[in-house]
C-alpha cells in the first residue's frame, strides 16, 4: 500500500474521530483513481470494525439521482459501508455534536434474504426479501460538500447512518418506480421525488451495487440492508425540528431529529 493512501486514510479517520474537517483529498490522488479512494474507505472501515468491534450490516449506493449527480459534479454512482452502530429506528434523535456538516435524504432500502453471487437482474430480484422506507444521515469530513467522486468515495460515500421505517413491503408487491416521497422539515415541504428518479428504478441501484461488489470480490450477503439512493434532493439537516419522509403506496413515514442541546458525542 502506498504511503499516500495510508496518510489520507489516517487524516479522514482523525477528522471523523475528532469532528474536525480537512481539505478535500482529490489533489493527492491521480485523476480518476477510484481504486485508491475505495481502498482508503476500506482501510477506515476495517479500523472501525477492529477497534470498535463492529459488524458490517449493509451498504449504501450514493449519487444515483441525476439531480444529485449534477449538483455534485459526477456522472456515476458510488457506495459506502454501513456498520451496526449506524442503524437507527424511526423517530431517532441524534446529537448535533456527533456531526460536522449534517445533511439528510430520503430513500428506499432493500434487505436481502440470500447472498448475491450474480448481478443478473433476475438474480438480484430473487435475492431481495423486503423493502423499507429509510432516511440516510449524511456527513462529510471536509470543510464543505464541494466534493469530487474521489473525495466522497474515500469518505465512505458521506454515509453516517440510516434510519428505517416500520413498514416492510415484500419485494415485487408494488411498483417501486412509482412510489412518491415528500420530505418535511416540521410542516414545511423541503423536497419531493418519485422512485424512478433513482437510476430509472431503485432496483437498478441494487443491481449496480451487486455488480460492483462482485467485481471487488465482496459480494452482497443475506441480511444486508442496502440503501438505494436519494429519491429527492439531499438537504441540510437543521436542529430541533423533526424531518419526516412520507411515502405513497402504503410505506408510511420515517422521521429523525437532530438535537442541538445534547452536547455529548454519541
Amino acid at each position: 500500500m502506498s504511503p499516500i493512501i495510508q496518510k489520507i486514510a489516517d487524516d479522514l479517520y482523525a477528522a471523523r474521530q475528532n469532528l474536525t474537517p480537512i481539505d478535500h483529498i482529490r489533489h493527492q490522488l491521480p485523476g480518476g483513481d477510484l481504486a485508491s479512494a475505495y481502498a482508503i474507505s476500506e482501510i477506515n472501515t476495517q479500523r472501525r470494525v477492529q477497534e470498535q468491534k463492529l459488524r458490517r450490516v449493509g451498504r449504501k449506493v450514493g449519487l444515483t439521482n441525476p439531480m444529485v449527480q449534477r449538483k455534485a459534479g459526477v456522472d456515476q454512482p458510488d457506495y459506502g459501508i454501513i456498520l451496526e452502530d449506524m442503524v437507527f429506528p424511526g423517530g431517532v434523535v441524534r446529537p448535533r455534536s456527533a456531526f460536522i456538516k449534517p445533511k439528510i435524504e430520503a430513500e428506499l432500502a432493500f434487505v436481502l434474504k440470500e447472498d448475491l453471487l450474480s448481478s443478473d437482474l433476475a438474480a438480484v430480484e430473487a435475492a431481495i426479501d423486503y423493502v423499507v422506507p429509510a432516511i440516510e444521515l449524511v456527513d462529510c469530513r471536509y470543510h464543505n460538500y464541494g466534493m469530487s467522486i474521489l473525495d466522497t468515495v474515500a469518505d465512505n460515500a458521506a454515509c453516517e447512518g440510516v434510519v428505517t421505517g416500520a413498514v416492510r413491503k415484500p419485494y415485487g408487491e408494488i411498483d417501486l418506480n412509482e412510489v412518491e416521497m415528500i420530505l418535511y422539515r416540521g410542516d414545511e415541504e423541503v423536497t419531493r421525488g418519485i422512485g424512478r428518479n433513482v437510476l430509472a428504478g431503485p432496483v437498478n441501484a441494487i443491481q449496480w451495487l451487486a455488480e460492483t461488489s462482485l467485481r471487488i470480490n465482496k459480494p452482497l450477503r443475506a441480511g444486508e440492508i442496502l440503501l438505494s439512493g436519494s429519491i429527492g434532493m439531499i438537504v441540510d439537516w437543521e436542529t430541533d425540528v423533526p424531518y419526516t419522509a412520507v411515502y405513497s403506496h402504503g410505506f408510511g413515514s420515517v422521521s429523525a431529529t437532530l438535537d442541538s442541546k445534547d452536547l455529548h458525542h454519541a
